[in-house]
């Protein structure tokens, strides 16, 4: 996922605490010595797994040393992966991740160290207290359709997808789209995407969902008239819609432009997955 600035203040802060790469391995005080470091090519979100979610789960220093904070403790943040560590400890070799937290607050945690099996890919589920959030970081469509359904900020999101009532909602569409340019068969004219046939674009109704340049204060219905009057244009009324069971519905909205001079792809795209 593109993420830009969000991103490279992540990778910086991590960076610049946690070092890019280690030269030789590290013996610390209580026995644990680093053998391999890694740096991860873009930052990873990950939360605590459900089954320690009543455990004791810390953050340690990156000498494993000293307890810095204990994850069960921040409910409600975001874990952000920068890099991977493997330790050898009483003979016995453990993989670490080096992370941090983001709050719904805009707030990072102290960096530090964190057993791996502890944690699990994917955002945290409490959607309520998250808007505006990248769909490349989900895990599943339950997940991507629990978001829709849950914070303020996609609101809007809901509406246009009643437009489409037999056509379901695509988290690896809605996130295909926004990692991969679309394809088109020389021969054919057929759009694809990496999972995706048949697939649809509406540059004339995802103008409407990309706030960076149409109008901050049109409210939602206002702009769900105008994505209902291009998507007719387009040759694409209710009773078109309707027809569309064959196909699944990629959706990407922020109600700002959370700090981005363009949004990546916000709008909607439709296409046949391809069964492999």
């Amino acid at each position: 996922m593109k993420l830009k600035s969000f991103l490279a203040m992540i990778t910086t802060a991590v960076a610049l605490g946690l070092g890019m790469m280690a030269s030789a391995p590290a013996t610390f005080a209580d026995g644990y010595q680093r053998v391999k470091t890694t740096w991860q090519s873009s930052p990873n979100v990950f939360q605590v797994k459900s089954q320690y979610k009543n455990r004791k789960v810390y953050l340690w220093n990156s000498t494993h040393t000293k307890k810095i904070l204990q994850l069960n403790n921040y409910p409600n943040t975001n874990w952000y992966r920068n890099h991977t560590y493997t330790y050898r400890h009483n003979g016995k070799l453990s993989v670490y991740y080096g992370i941090n937290g983001w709050t719904p607050n805009n707030q990072y945690t102290q960096k530090g160290i964190v057993w791996r099996g502890y944690l699990r890919p994917g955002y945290n589920t409490n959607y309520k207290v998250w808007n505006n959030l990248q769909p490349g970081n989900f895990s599943n469509n339950q997940e991507y359709a629990k978001y829709i359904q849950e914070p303020p900020s996609q609101h809007f999101s809901k509406m246009v997808l009643k437009l489409f009532p037999n056509t379901p909602l695509s988290w690896k569409l809605t996130s295909e789209r926004d990692a991969f340019p679309v394809q088109t068969n020389p021969t054919t004219g057929v759009k694809s995407l990496p999972s995706f046939t048949d697939v649809i674009v509406f540059p004339s109704v995802d103008k409407y969902f990309d706030r960076a340049f149409y109008k901050q204060d049109v409210s939602d219905q206002k702009r769900l008239k105008l994505v209902k009057a291009a998507l007719e244009k387009a040759g694409y009324n209710q009773a078109k819609r309707n027809t569309l069971k064959d196909y699944q519905i990629g959706i990407f909205y922020f109600d700002k432009h959370h700090q981005e001079a363009v949004d990546q792809y916000p709008g909607i795209v439709l296409g046949k997955p391809i069964n492999k």
